[in-house]
């Protein structure tokens, strides 16, 4: 009975958050309200690494001879797994029968089919399914396979249907209704609930080799671990091995080593030896004797630090290619760290792991310091007049749970809902988008939520400092970020562009940012909390100005992939925009004094006086501005391009001088570093 209310919370503000979801989306757009609810379900299934992403290409031609149906698809650019995405929500039918699943997922077969023969001119009036259908075409010869995902907010009785043949491909369906749904995302299971007893799952205790004598500050084991038990283990906790280290979780979800897959088809009795094995921690280890020797019988809070390739590939080998794991055997060093020392032992432990990567590697344990801060900055700033505040779900699902537990009654539902606005409240992958765009990149947010939200954290301590939390002037800034990018949004929504609306929305915000945003007063925007007429009219002129450049810079390409490119970047972010006589109310007086403070550049000094205020300075000088700006929270990744570009002029002793708007973001940039006490 307690699960089933919770399955009925949990349907409830995924339906709640698929409305929000709903405003936010092209008022014309095909199949909104399923698009909608496809882009929550999937947030949650990334989240929790069942799929690596998606895009978008609604269509429907259900009234045409031999339909066909979709939402989405996902083709990575190192998978040969094409997945696409369909979905049916709530009607009258609160359960559905097979044969509604099986229709569903007939249609989106006949979509690949459609666009594998290239009879493309069905979708003519659906840009994005036309973008789909030409790429699926053009890589066709790397489509090994395809998997149609139905999803819905349902349930389903029979979940069972009939792998097909399409094109030479198998294709196989998956069903994601309400409860399996619910059971993915795993609200409950933490790292400290992941216990293992390898008893039941070998029939024995698991041999080890233990590091004697033992260290003072921690325990360490050396063990050998059957293919089979990797796989069940992945199979069970996903990505929830790999929390303690954001690379090895963006890792899990979509990279497949070609070697690793080989070896255990070729060569299984010989993995061990060439494989490099895992590298893991543990919060707890029962180590006893079992017939003379040393065995570890349980351990609980198992996470995977190093290895993430390994997994996940011996993961697929038997998940998707059917290959056996009798003969696959992998090495494991296991570490066990006391609690109190879990956030400084951890990342050096994945830092040094392997010694082939020297890249630094991000972990968790700092993500969870800063979003655990933000927590509490949501909680404890309110904006001005204090009659609402902005809610940060740091947990996915938690601004449901939270309006449950303020009351079940009419009147306390309100009393939350006036506190704490759905309008107002917003999840991690939104706070990754909001601030990577403004911080100029746009093209990493069109990647998609999870892997702009890995980069994200990524990159959040090499921008802002080792040590650094957010503080209260860091939360208002933040809003004031996110509510102009909520205002973009809804003026693309409303300017019907058909395609590409959110690749717009993050270009938007990174040109405004780039361009004008040291005179763009966020404080005023936090103290208001809204973006006024002007300032969306402003957005409106831009939007289809923005849109015809980003197609026109595609080029014959495809152009959702395009926007992941930094090339299209560079190119969308020297456009020039028009701005109107009388500014919005949003931007500020562009002072000397504001200028400097904001690491502006003095636009009105002449081409020649910029480009010889550049110049002057040699090469050493400007690796040092370069160096600064790197960790510079008030410098964007495009000014940053800009630094390098200059800095390796100036090395080569300025045979090629900067052009004109190079010089003019050197000089912002310059201007910004003398303020900061670089010496210039």
């Amino acid at each position: 009975m307690l699960e089933e209310q919770l399955v009925a919370e949990f349907a409830a503000g995924l339906r709640d958050d698929a409305n929000d979801r709903l405003n936010e989306l092209p008022a014309d757009l095909p199949l909104a309200a399923e698009t909608a609810l496809t882009e929550v379900i999937l947030g949650y299934l990334e989240e929790a690494g069942s799929i690596a992403g998606h895009d978008l290409c609604p269509h429907e031609d259900v009234g045409l001879h031999r339909p066909c149906r979709v939402i989405a698809y996902s083709l990575p650019e190192d998978s040969v797994r094409l997945e696409l995405f369909t979905t049916l929500g709530l009607s009258s039918e609160p359960v559905l029968a097979r044969r509604d699943i099986g229709r569903l997922s007939g249609w989106a077969a006949r979509f690949f089919e459609y666009a594998a023969k290239g009879d493309h001119a069905r979708f003519e009036n659906s840009p994005a399914a036309l973008e789909a259908a030409t790429l699926i075409q053009s890589e066709l010869s790397r489509i090994e396979e395809v998997r149609i995902n139905v999803l819905t907010d349902a349930r389903v009785r029979d979940r069972a249907v009939e792998d097909i043949t399409v094109q030479g491909r198998p294709v196989e369906t998956e069903v994601w209704d309400i409860e399996r749904l619910y059971r993915a995302t795993g609200e409950d299971v933490t790292r400290d609930r992941i216990e293992i007893d390898f008893a039941k799952l070998l029939g024995r205790p698991l041999a080890c080799l233990e590091m004697k004598p033992r260290p003072t500050e921690y325990e360490t084991y050396l063990v050998i671990l059957p293919g089979k038990l990797i796989y069940d283990l992945f199979d069970q906790y996903g990505p929830r091995l790999f929390e303690f280290n954001v690379r090895s979780f963006l890792q899990a979800k979509g990279a497949v080593n070609r070697g690793i897959q080989r070896t255990i088809k070729e060569e299984p009795g010989r993995f061990l030896a060439y494989n490099n094995g895992l590298t893991a921690t543990a919060d707890e280890i029962e180590v006893s004797s079992w017939h003379g020797e040393t065995v570890i019988s349980r351990l609980r809070g198992l996470q995977i630090v190093n290895g993430a390739q390994t997994t996940a590939s011996i993961h697929r080998a038997l998940k998707v290619d059917k290959l056996s794991l009798d003969e696959v055997a992998v090495s494991m060093k296991l570490t066990l760290v006391p609690p109190e020392r879990l956030e400084e032992f951890v990342p050096l432990i994945a830092r040094f792991a392997n010694t082939q990567n020297p890249i630094q590697v991000a972990d968790l344990s700092a993500s969870d310091r800063f979003h655990q801060q933000f927590e509490a900055l949501s909680e404890s700033v309110w904006p001005p007049g204090e009659e609402s505040r902005w809610f940060y779900e740091r947990a996915r699902g938690s601004y449901q749970m939270a309006r449950n537990r303020h009351g079940s009654t009419p009147a306390r539902r309100r009393e939350f809902d006036r506190t704490c606005p759905r309008s107002q409240h917003f999840g991690k992958t939104d706070l990754a988008k909001y601030l990577m765009a403004w911080w100029g990149s746009p093209q990493i947010v069109s990647r998609g939520a999870q892997k702009n939200y890995a980069t994200f954290m990524f990159g959040l301590r090499e921008r802002l400092g080792e040590d650094w939390i957010p503080d209260k002037d860091f939360f208002r800034l933040t809003i004031a970020k996110a509510l102009l990018f909520k205002a973009a949004q809804g003026v693309v929504r409303r300017a019907r562009l058909q395609s590409y609306g959110a690749n717009v929305v993050a270009y938007m915000i990174a040109l405004l940012a780039a361009h004008h945003g040291d005179k763009i007063d966020l404080e005023r925007l936090w103290e208001a909390q809204r973006v006024s007429g002007d300032m969306e009219a402003l957005f409106a002129m831009w939007a289809p100005l923005i849109h015809a450049e980003i197609v026109a810079s595609a080029g014959s390409r495809n152009v959702t992939e395009w926007c992941k490119k930094d090339d299209c970047w560079t190119e969308i972010g020297a456009l020039n925009l028009p701005l109107p006589p009388d500014l919005p109310p949003e931007f500020r007086d562009s002072t000397p004094a504001a200028k400097q403070l904001n690491g502006g550049g003095d636009d009105s000094a002449s081409e020649d006086e910029l480009i010889a205020e550049c110049t002057d300075l040699d090469g050493a000088t400007w690796a040092r501005i370069m160096a600064w700006a790197a960790s510079s929270p008030d410098v964007d990744d495009y000014d940053r391009k800009v630094v390098h570009t200059l800095s390796g002029y100036a090395m080569n002793g300025w045979m090629k001088p900067p052009s004109f708007k190079q010089a003019v973001r050197g000089s912002r940039v310059l201007n910004a570093a003398r303020s900061a006490g670089v010496a210039v």
